[in-house]
């Protein structure tokens, strides 16, 4: 899926002096992992709320709701888990890609 190009910081990319456009799976599966209910207008059940799993011992319901809002929002998920560090990994892809 093509989509206007954030930075690392979340800011629009104008590195080439215009906008530019790039494949969005990561930067949705960023925004959905960071953003709560409620938080998009449009969809409103929309969000993961990872800040609000921070200190979570239960893994389990972290994972299973990333996986959730992935598939929700389209996403054909493959793997989420957590590595060895503690490391949030994700596997999951728009069907049209």
């Amino acid at each position: 899926m093509l989509d206007v190009k954030h930075t690392s910081d979340g800011d629009l990319d104008f590195s080439t002096g215009d906008v530019r456009y790039d494949t969005s799976d990561y930067q949705h599966q960023k925004d959905i992992l960071l953003s709560q209910k409620g938080y998009y207008k449009e969809h409103p059940e929309l969000g993961a709320d990872l800040l609000g799993h921070v200190n979570e011992t239960d893994m389990e319901d972290l994972l299973r709701t990333v996986k959730k809002e992935f598939a929700a929002d389209g996403m054909t998920v493959s793997k989420v888990s957590v590595n060895a560090i503690g490391e949030l990994e994700t596997d999951a892809r728009y069907e049209d890609d």
